[in-house]
């Protein structure tokens, strides 16, 4: 791939190799050390049907899913909020795949020796991550560099330890071979699953067939919510005869209080303190950079920003002022900041520049690495001090075969499109004509800018700061009053009396790692909360730098909710239906407009109603409606239907049957979206029909 598809961090790796290590990396599994519970590892963290998934085997799956996350997140560390998904999204994939080979193996799919050969090296039906990983520039696969990488898989290399590269390439195969199963088995569910003929003709049937109605609306808001009476034995009663409609999962209620760790005003004075005795220091300092480097916690920058991408209270003044000025400090809030202005030029917003790379590739010697210096001190005297043109020498000289052969050049530039040693040198240290080196990962550049565009004013910015955190003194204090009140308020009535802050989080899963209303990981607690009685009252927890006192307020078995879950639904239901009972019996006669004069309304009109459309104006959806619409007979008056929004009485006054089908390819392509349900719901359904013992609680 072309190197300058990189520089501008666009197209993604460079070098062959590099791009082989690389290749579908969440399969390539990592060999490194296996995290804090590595203690436990032999032990069984679920069982399907009797074969176990020990913890080894998990917590190896996990680093490799976090390695191949931290690269599609360009080396950004994981928050803890991402790794605990990670553990729970890790855990399923690797229940899956238990659960589908024990199908697989009834349904005789498998991979044969023959199919894996061609996967590796049949130019047909190779696999297309190994054409990508082992080609050249021009995009051909070299088969050649990839027979040479499977004979280096058992030689010493100092980038793997003993053994590791060797198993990092078993991991790929079997993930590839892996991947080749579930497409077979896709492709027979994909096969076998069909819309018929008449299945077809009746789903174009219910969308086709139209009717128009006249009909009488009495509102359930008509009646007030205060009117209706419900007893707990009522809803008792609603729940059990409708106990399929109101499942749950194990679950946890709780109470919290959050007691919130925040800086004292001795904390910010201590900060205050500090960065006016340094801002004093700072202005004797010899050098800038060695002081910020030693001092600030935010870095040296020797990026320069125009005014309109200075994000900074001091913008108008920084402008304004000259190199060597001061500003601050200052309280931002969460830190304390000061700034002296280290210089100012006029950059380009745009240039044009080329150059000439001498790739770091296959440097296996020292004397390797003083032959490139040695060629590139030729090459700059040939152009700097013999005036030989930079771009007469690309395409003898160069490594980048994206532009060799037109001089090296790169035409256009903006800034932030080049790696950031290259783009800082030739945005803040050349001018039009100036030619000079630079290194980066990619190797040694000769660069020359030979064009510059439109120019404005920006500013290099020096800051010195420090957080504003609570203090180790102000975190005890604070622990100290949390405990205090853990231990005065051991039951559910003195938790809720001595604190009106008390927040609920209800139904909290068993495997959740956030609780709502807490910013962090609440990992912890909630295993606690499962593992204490009832009305028990925590210890403090610290969680996203507070700590929080929790009750345990209840917990709740898989399988037939409790009614105090879903009190609030069901009460909902419940009037609803009472209301239409009360409506219902306002309805007399079968006439619409005595009806509606009885009840002060009119008859209203609606047309085009199908099973597809069953949208009345103004009032909503109502199914119910439609499909009475579509069996009555003609201008009969219906009964009253209760539907989604109140009660009806209606009249089909034409109904419009569908017209023979000529086409019904659009029905039949509903099939894709029936195989689409099964892929979804199929893991599901195959570890409710499995013996599966699930104890990832007690691991994460």
């Amino acid at each position: 791939m072309a190197v300058i598809g990189t520089i501008r961090q666009k197209l993604g790796g460079l070098l062959i190799l590099l791009i082989a290590f690389a290749m579908l990396a969440f399969i390539l599994m990592d060999m490194g050390p296996k995290g804090n519970n590595a203690g436990q590892a032999g032990n069984s963290i679920a069982k399907v049907n009797g074969e176990e998934i020990s913890y080894l085997e998990f917590t190896e799956r996990l680093k490799t899913n976090e390695n191949y996350m931290i690269g599609q997140m360009q080396g950004q560390a994981l928050t803890e909020s991402q790794k605990e998904s990670l553990k729970t999204s890790t855990f399923n994939e690797m229940l899956g795949e238990k659960l589908k080979g024990e199908m697989y193996k009834k349904l005789g799919i498998s991979v044969s020796k023959a199919e894996k050969a061609a996967m590796l090296f049949d130019d047909k039906f190779q696999h297309p991550s190994i054409k990508s990983s082992f080609s050249g520039a021009d995009g051909v696969f070299s088969q050649e560099s990839f027979k040479q990488y499977l004979n280096t898989l058992d030689l010493p290399d100092a980038n793997f330890k003993e053994g590791e590269k060797r198993a990092q390439w078993t991991n790929f195969e079997k993930a590839i071979y892996k991947e080749r199963a579930d497409k077979k088995y896709n492709t027979l569910v994909q096969k076998s699953i069909v819309v018929p003929t008449w299945m077809a003709t009746a789903l174009y049937n219910n969308d086709n067939t139209m009717a128009s109605i006249e009909y009488v609306y009495l509102p359930y808001s008509d009646i007030d919510d205060a009117s209706i009476t419900l007893s707990d034995q009522e809803l008792a009663s609603y729940l059990a005869s409708h106990s399929k409609e109101f499942q749950q999962e194990e679950s946890a209620s709780l109470k919290y209080i959050n007691f919130q760790v925040s800086p004292s005003a001795d904390d910010i004075n201590a900060v205050k303190t500090w960065i006016d005795g340094k801002f004093d220091a700072w202005q004797n300092a010899e050098s800038d950079s060695l002081f910020i480097m030693a001092s600030s916690e935010t870095r040296w920058d020797e990026s320069y920003y125009r005014k309109d991408e200075l994000v900074n209270r001091f913008s108008d003044s920084i402008f304004a002022s000259s190199p060597g000025a001061f500003f601050g400090p200052l309280n931002l809030g969460t830190e304390f900041a000061a700034y002296k202005l280290i210089d100012k030029k006029a950059i380009p917003d745009s240039l044009k520049v080329r150059h000439l790379l001498l790739s770091g590739d296959n440097l296996q010697t020292q004397e390797d690495v003083d032959a490139i210096f040695a060629l590139r001190d030729s090459l700059m005297n040939l152009v700097d001090t013999l005036g030989v043109p930079l771009s007469s020498l690309t395409a003898q000289f160069s490594d980048d075969q994206s532009n060799a052969f037109n001089g090296g050049d790169l035409e256009w530039v903006r800034p932030g499109e080049m790696v950031v040693p290259f783009n800082d040198l030739i945005f803040y240290d050349m001018k039009p004509g100036d030619i000079k080196t630079v290194g980066t990962q990619f190797g040694i550049h000769i660069v020359e800018v030979y064009q510059w565009g439109t120019t404005s004013t920006a500013v290099q910015l020096a800051t010195l700061n420090r957080s504003i955190f609570a203090s180790e003194e102000t975190t005890n204090a604070i622990f100290a009053e949390a405990s205090l009140y853990a231990n005065n308020n051991k039951n559910k009535e003195a938790f809720l009396a001595n604190s009106s802050e008390a927040k609920d989080a209800l139904n909290v899963s068993k495997l959740a790692a956030t609780i709502p209303g807490l910013d962090g990981n609440a990992r912890e607690l909630v295993k606690w909360a499962f593992k204490a009685k009832q009305g028990e009252v925590s210890e403090p927890f610290m969680i996203g730098g507070n700590f929080v006192v929790a009750l345990q307020d209840g917990l709740y078995k898989k399988g037939n909710a409790d009614l105090a879950n879903v009190k609030a639904l069901i009460e909902a239901d419940l009037r609803k239906e009472k209301k239409a009972e009360l409506l219902k019996a306002k309805v007399s006669g079968s006439d619409l407009s005595q009806i509606a004069s009885s009840n002060t309304k009119s008859v209203q009109t609606a047309s085009g109603l199908s099973m597809r459309n069953s949208s009345l104006p103004s009032i909503g959806n109502e199914p119910k409606v439609a499909g009475t619409a579509l069996g009555l007979e003609l201008n009969k008056v219906s009964k009253a239907v209760a539907g989604e929004n109140g009660v009806f009485v209606l009249k089909t006054t034409t109904r419009t049957d569908a017209a023979a089908p000529t086409d019904l390819s659009t029905y039949t392509a509903r099939a894709s979206i029936y195989s689409g349900n099964v892929q979804a719901k199929l893991v599901e359904a195959l570890k409710a029909a499995a013996k599966v013992e699930d104890n990832s609680f007690d691991f994460f």
